[in-house]
C-alpha cells in the first residue's frame, strides 16, 4: 500500500502547471525588453570603443611615421588609418549588428589628419552611432583627443 501512495503523489496537477505557465507569460515581455536594451547598449559601446581604438592607432602611427590620416565613411560605416606613406595600417567597420554612423554636418565621408606629434590637424568631429532609438557618440577634438558620450 505504501507504494501505491507514493506513485499517486508524483507529478504536478494541471492547476500547478497552468500557474507556472501564467507566471512565465507575465514575466517574459519585461525580460525580453531588458535583454534587448542591454544588447543594444553593448553593440553601441563596442562601436564607440572601435572608433576610439582607431583614433588611438592613428595617433601612434602619426608619431611613428610622421603623419596619419583617418578616413571615415558613413555608408557603409567604417574607418581606415593611413600612414604618411599612404599604406593602410588598420581598417575597421562600425556597422556590425545594424549600427549606423552619422558624421558631423551630415557628411557621407570625412578625413581627420594627425601630425608628426600625434596631434590633430583638423577641426573637431562628432561621430554618432545609432541603433534603433539609442545613440552614443564619439567627439574628436581639434587636437585629436577622444571623448565618449
Amino acid at each position: 500500500m505504501t507504494r501505491a501512495r507514493r506513485s499517486a503523489n508524483r507529478g504536478f496537477s494541471v492547476v500547478e502547471v497552468v500557474i507556472v505557465l501564467a507566471c512565465i507569460a507575465v514575466l517574459t515581455p519585461p525580460l525580453v525588453a531588458s535583454a534587448t536594451k542591454l544588447r543594444t547598449g553593448f553593440v553601441l559601446r563596442h562601436a564607440q570603443e572601435e572608433a576610439a581604438r582607431l583614433f588611438a592607432r592613428a595617433r601612434w602611427t602619426a608619431v611613428r611615421t610622421g603623419g596619419a590620416v583617418v578616413e571615415l565613411t558613413a555608408d557603409p560605416p567604417g574607418g581606415l588609418v593611413l600612414s604618411a606613406a599612404g599604406d593602410t595600417v588598420v581598417a575597421t567597420r562600425f556597422g556590425g549588428e545594424g549600427v549606423s554612423l552619422g558624421l558631423s554636418r551630415g557628411r557621407a565621408a570625412s578625413r581627420l589628419r594627425f601630425g608628426p606629434m600625434g596631434l590633430g590637424l583638423v577641426s573637431s568631429q562628432t561621430l554618432r552611432f545609432r541603433l534603433g532609438r539609442s545613440e552614443r557618440s564619439v567627439v574628436v577634438s581639434s587636437l585629436g583627443r577622444v571623448t565618449r558620450r
